[in-house]
């Protein structure tokens, strides 16, 4: 095999992951996208950007005939839808084989759910493929609702030497607790600034305190108006959007990582924190329950508790010994489930199986 096609959003992280692991293997990399990227690929990967004239949803099935056209031109060994009911649609109307789609998260938890014609749309959709891969075992029971055949668990890792504890926790004299996520509801970071608050009244005159959020999304305003109104602006940060290159420089500036989320379909940024050895409290909802082992590398929460997220904090605050514990487990689990490498070969060895597929 020479020549693999990704129809994927070129400018996700994820699809850039995945594009940077296969160009060093096969000689062309192809990304059909509907969407621009700002990041300079690989020499050897040739990005498509299609778009339609027409701004409504009809405007998403115009497309099909151009892509059906341009994955003609391309003749790809493999094509790779990355999500299923938008890129995977895409895939399904080549009719091209071997066909891989893999399944990112809402494609499988949200849109089946909204009527039954998604619901068919979707069976349609995976029907079509030859393998099917999901990044968490949570994420594949709920596709084997739509979808009757085996399907490939591919984790979606970290790169070990990138993701590392550069610097240990509890090495200053304030206690960081922290999180990377979009701003928005279903991660539900208005529990952690409340249980924070909470957390700061139990603890005032005795420990020094700090939350430092990173990201951007539609409830940052929000959020920023319930510090205020909680009067602990002085202890919480505010860091915006970064640039992916230094998501480990700001894990290594938390002590312990909470993740409140409402919905997970594989907990990226709960691997992350666990790469750089942080303890972690997060909610045991998608991906996260396979990560986050209870009184191992930290302790599952409640969700849309703050009261518990205070509990929670306390008992990994109020025990350094266990604290340090949970780091090094934290670290472990990661090398032994969730090295980038070892994740990307099972993608690889997925393609090496479909190689006699007749096109």
């Amino acid at each position: 095999m020479d020549k693999i096609c990704f129809l994927a959003d070129a400018h996700s992280i994820h699809t850039r992951k995945w594009v940077k692991y296969f160009s060093n293997i096969y000689k062309e990399i192809h990304i059909i996208s509907m969407r621009e990227a700002d990041y300079a690929y690989e020499s050897n990967v040739y990005v498509h950007v299609l778009r339609s004239s027409s701004t409504n949803k009809l405007g998403y099935f115009l497309l099909i005939k151009d892509v059906k056209k341009l994955v003609k031109y391309i003749n790809p060994d493999i094509l790779h839808s990355h999500y299923a009911t938008s890129y995977g649609l895409y895939g399904r109307m080549c009719n091209f084989h071997p066909f891989v789609i893999s399944v990112w998260g809402s494609d499988v938890y949200e849109f089946p759910k909204k009527n039954k014609a998604k619901e068919l749309l979707l069976k349609y959709i995976l029907k079509g493929a030859d393998k099917v891969c999901s990044t968490s075992h949570n994420m594949a029971d709920e596709t084997k609702k739509y979808y009757k055949k085996e399907i490939i668990i591919t984790p979606f890792g970290v790169d070990i030497d990138k993701f590392k504890c550069n610097i240990p926790i509890l090495n200053s004299n304030n206690i960081t607790i922290g999180v990377i996520k979009g701003l928005e509801k279903i991660y539900g970071l208005n529990y952690l600034i409340e249980g924070f608050a909470l957390l700061l009244r139990k603890y005032r005159g005795t420990k020094e305190l700090r939350l430092l959020i990173v990201g951007d999304g539609t409830q940052r305003m929000k959020l920023e108006t319930l510090v205020n109104k909680l009067d602990i602006n002085s202890n919480v940060t505010f860091a915006g959007q970064i640039d992916n290159e230094k998501v480990p420089e700001y894990i290594n500036m938390m002590d312990i990582v909470c993740l409140p989320s409402l919905s997970e379909s594989f907990g990226v940024s709960a691997v992350e924190a666990c790469a750089c050895g942080r303890p972690i409290i997060a909610t045991e909802v998608g991906g996260l329950k396979e990560i986050i082992i209870n009184n191992y590398n930290g302790f599952v929460i409640k969700q849309k508790n703050s009261e518990d997220i205070e509990l929670k904090l306390m008992k990994i605050i109020e025990n350094e010994e266990q604290m340090k514990e949970f780091s090094k487990n934290a670290r472990k689990l990661v090398l032994e489930k969730y090295n980038w490498c070892e994740n990307a070969k099972i993608m690889n060895d997925t393609y090496k199986t479909l190689e006699n597929v007749n096109k």
